[in-house]
């Protein structure tokens, strides 16, 4: 019976329209960017046109800002518009979605600051959003029903692991890699051999951590991370274990904006996906792929550095860093908010896992999981590296403390840095490498 309904959930997921969608995907990724630019203006007239006439939330919303509907002829007036936020469209989700709602699959945030948003997906986008994704992954020769190894909280903790026959993925609990399940892990990747592992960045690490600990690696060619920040110290330790090619996947439940990295380790826009508008505080998204719930000029609090200034929306934006979420900085005493803090890490030998965590602007705490090689010549150079990064006017205290006590945030993810400093009048100042 789980087989029968995994089949049936597989043939939802790959039939004949999502390979269709691939095929279209793909081509978008090696057309020229001149027509990609029209049909992005296209495709976002149709989207605004068909909000503004059937969504009840973006008539009063137009009618309130005093937009006049016929002035917005190209992506180029987007500017026009008024600028939404999460908690403008918390209370008003049925006002926004547009059609039977009873036909569509709700999507939640993570909900990291507290309070998880709703949203709602039709079959379209569904399989639009899956063929975007699985063009990154084609491109580097991993196709659906190849040998899979899954580990991005699909299981809890009382199950270790789950074999997908018709989907050939082999599930493993990201819940359960501990010290004490490594050889179970490290037995069960061996001999399935997967050609790709679909994963936290967190997890991928734990995993290489542990492998390496006991003196073990498996090769898994291709390593395909998202939904956390993926940081430099990661991506060199997974490779090194598990001699992968590392490709991560930037995205939001939203669905306003996805980003695919590059050859270079940077990140290029998804052609047709989103209008993207970036910011110094932050991002202004706009989804093309899911007209059941426009989300036009949604702000998004991550960071984006793109490669250079945007000068026209026909311009091909190659974006240079996620920075992260608006909390994934320290804050100092002065008001500069400082990121980038993973590359302190570079060099520095024995640690297995690190987080900053910082309750006040005058002080932070680095807390250590290092290994029994780890010495003081070590924390002298790490405190060196750490001092040089965020100067001489805060306090911090290095503290090694075991694996469990890495905070991870209430949906199971992993953070580099945890601010709790609240403080709205500190300048919004970020400083970059």
């Amino acid at each position: 019976m789980e087989y029968i309904k995994s089949k049936i959930n597989f043939f939802l997921r790959y039939n004949f329209l999502f390979r269709r969608k691939l095929s279209r995907v793909l081509q978008y990724l090696e057309e020229d960017y001149t027509v990609l630019s029209q049909r992005q203006n296209d495709r976002f007239i149709h989207l605004f046109r068909y909000a503004s006439k059937q969504s009840p939330f973006y008539q009063k919303l137009y009618a309130e800002h005093g937009v006049d509907i016929n002035a917005i002829k190209s992506v180029n007036d987007i500017q026009l518009l008024p600028i939404i936020t999460k908690d403008d469209i918390k209370d008003d989700i049925d006002e926004i979605v547009i059609g039977n709602r009873l036909l569509k699959a709700k999507g939640y945030t993570s909900g990291t600051t507290g309070s998880p948003l709703m949203v709602y997906r039709n079959y379209n986008s569904i399989l639009e959003e899956g063929a975007y994704i699985w063009a990154q992954r084609a491109r580097q020769g991993h196709w659906p029903g190849m040998k899979t190894v899954s580990m991005r909280g699909d299981l809890g903790r009382n199950e270790l692991d789950r074999f997908d026959l018709a989907s050939n993925v082999l599930y493993l609990s990201s819940y359960n890699l501990n010290e004490q399940n490594a050889e179970y892990y490290y037995k069960k990747i061996a001999k399935f051999s997967p050609n790709a592992l679909l994963a936290y960045p967190s997890s991928a690490e734990i995993l290489a951590t542990l492998l390496d600990n006991i003196n073990q690696s498996v090769h898994i060619p291709y390593v395909f991370t998202s939904s956390e920040t993926l940081y430099d110290f990661q991506r060199e330790k997974i490779h090194r274990v598990l001699g992968s090619s590392i490709q991560d996947w930037y995205g939001n439940a939203e669905r306003t904006i996805a980003l695919m990295q590059n050859q270079e380790s940077g990140y290029d826009e998804l052609p047709l996906y989103s209008v993207n508008e970036y910011k110094k505080n932050g991002t202004i998204t706009t989804g093309l792929i899911n007209s059941s719930f426009p989300l036009i000029r949604y702000q998004i609090n991550d960071i984006i550095l793109p490669d250079t200034s945007r000068s026209s929306y026909n311009e091909r934006i190659t974006i240079r860093k996620i920075i992260g979420r608006d909390d994934d900085v320290l804050n100092l005493p002065d008001g500069t908010r400082v990121g980038r803090l993973d590359v302190v890490f570079k060099g520095v030998d024995n640690i297995q896992f690190a987080q900053f965590e910082q309750n006040d602007p005058h002080s932070f705490d680095l807390n250590i999981v290092v290994n029994n090689r780890f010495n003081e010549s070590d924390e002298k150079f790490l405190v060196t590296k750490l001092r040089d990064r965020v100067g001489k006017e805060i306090q911090f205290n290095v503290n090694r403390v075991d694996k469990n006590q890495i905070k991870l945030t209430q949906s199971g993810k992993y953070k580099l840095v945890l601010n709790h400093t609240k403080d709205q009048n500190q300048r919004r100042n970020l400083e970059h490498v």
